[in-house]
């Protein structure tokens, strides 16, 4: 099997002009229990989405820590097995700079390098922080997703993904057969090349499409406006971005079935909205998560924000415990001996916020539209380069307006200081980062 998928992957970056040669590969290789081995079949058989906080995985990973990591064997003693309120007073916090400033302190005496790769992110400091991760954890992640999709009836049918991929200008899409994937470009967003995607899903019978939330909106309008028939789809999974409510108020009213995932770069936990409603059921097998308000005590009731800190599970030559993801919300539900589902989860906070000339700021959820006025609209970015004045980037539907522009300008200026000001800027495309993700906001704000 191992000789297959090598060879299939030497031949991928050959492949992409000849769909057609990738498409036959798909059809012949085997199922993914097969494909991915063991390690995915273990993790997939195992996962129960409503199982309880694995408590002696965590004690196992901490304990480990305390013995073994120099910053936690310098920092702690180990704690008694099973004592909750023990791990919560006792062990604290980790952010994206301690990545940068403890960095190899963060190892274990049983990493290997030669099984773990480093992987990148953005700290406070706008240095680069860096953590291992085992390189065979894709495993890991297919099982989970894979069983995530499996609730729309996904079984390893091919997908049409729209997500970070950048291609050559001569070639609408391409196929790679062992992630069972037509991948479109996610940089090209013209009316001409949704209608390209939507012709390509319907030869090739995709019925599951994956995308970041931004490119299934975007889609989906240019979908709706040109009356293409999106009834086929099966299910639509959505992840690594904010999940918006403009875009929820789309896809419910396409009768799209989404499913919405939240995770992060450092693989630490996972949530996932089932039926697109903005509600995220805790997955318990996958990671140990914990809501902390900004006094760092653990949040238990619901309703009440909070930051979303994560405690791996099972990355034993790096573990990170108790770490501080920078995005934010509350429990729906809370159960201490099942999955605490969360409310909607706003990204990065730190990023996200919007000023007025007094320093008093409001995140975009407080700018939310009414559906009568998300009608109008195809696109919405907000850009902030000085206190106090907000510039609102609209891709404007054909139903826009001057009256709709009022209106959106007065909602607007009701949601800021009385001394703010509010610009609406008409445009053609929304800015994204280089991995192709959407920024609802870009703020200059330092």
């Amino acid at each position: 099997m191992k000789t297959i998928v090598k060879i299939v992957r030497t031949l991928n970056s050959q492949l992409d002009r000849y769909p057609i040669i990738a498409y036959l590969i798909f059809k012949i290789l085997p199922s993914n229990r097969m494909l991915f081995g063991k390690m995915y079949r273990d993790y997939r058989d195992r996962i129960n989405f409503n199982a309880k906080p694995n408590l002696k995985m965590l004690f196992d990973i901490v304990n480990f820590s305390i013995e073994k990591v120099p910053f936690y064997k310098k920092s702690y003693t180990k704690l008694s097995y099973g004592d909750l309120n023990e791990f919560e007073n006792k062990i604290g916090f980790l952010n994206r700079d301690d990545l940068f400033s403890k960095n190899e302190s963060l190892l274990s005496s049983d990493f290997q390098k030669d099984k773990y790769e480093i992987v990148t992110t953005g700290g406070t400091s706008g240095k680069p922080a860096k953590f291992y991760l085992k390189k065979d954890r894709y495993k890991k992640e297919y099982a989970f997703f894979h069983k995530v999709w499996a609730t729309k009836g996904y079984n390893d049918q091919i997908r049409g993904v729209i997500r970070n991929e950048r291609l050559d200008k001569n070639i609408n899409y391409k196929i790679s057969p062992i992630t069972r994937e037509i991948i479109f470009d996610a940089f090209r967003n013209t009316e001409e090349y949704c209608k390209v995607i939507y012709k390509t899903l319907v030869e090739y019978k995709v019925y599951y499409l994956q995308c970041y939330p931004s490119s299934a909106f975007f889609f989906a309008t240019i979908a709706q406006k040109q009356n293409l028939d999106l009834s086929f789809l099966k299910g639509v999974f959505l992840s690594s971005e904010n999940y918006l409510y403009h875009q929820k108020v789309l896809f419910q009213k396409l009768k799209l079935p989404v499913v919405s995932v939240y995770g992060h770069s450092e693989k630490l936990a996972l949530a996932v909205d089932f039926h697109g409603d903005g509600k995220y059921k805790v997955i318990n097998d996958y990671g140990y998560l914990e809501l902390i308000d900004k006094d760092g005590d653990v949040i238990k009731e619901v309703d009440v924000i909070g930051e979303i800190v994560t405690t791996t599970l099972d990355n034993y030559g790096q573990p990170l415990l108790r770490y501080r993801t920078g995005d934010y919300s509350s429990y729906y539900k809370y159960e201490e001996d099942k999955a605490s589902i969360l409310n909607n989860i706003e990204g990065r906070w730190e990023e996200m916020k919007i000023y007025n000339n007094d320093n008093t700021y409001v995140t975009p959820t407080a700018l939310n539209l009414h559906n009568d006025l998300y009608i109008h609209i195809e696109g919405l970015q907000y850009y902030q380069r000085a206190k106090g004045h907000l510039e609102v980037r609209i891709i404007p539907h054909q139903s826009y307006n001057d009256i709709v522009e009022n209106r959106l300008i007065n909602h607007y200026k009701s949601r800021l200081h009385h001394s703010s000001t509010v610009e609406i800027k008409i445009v053609n495309k929304l800015s994204r980062n280089a991995n192709g993700k959407f920024l609802l906001l870009i703020s200059e704000i330092k």
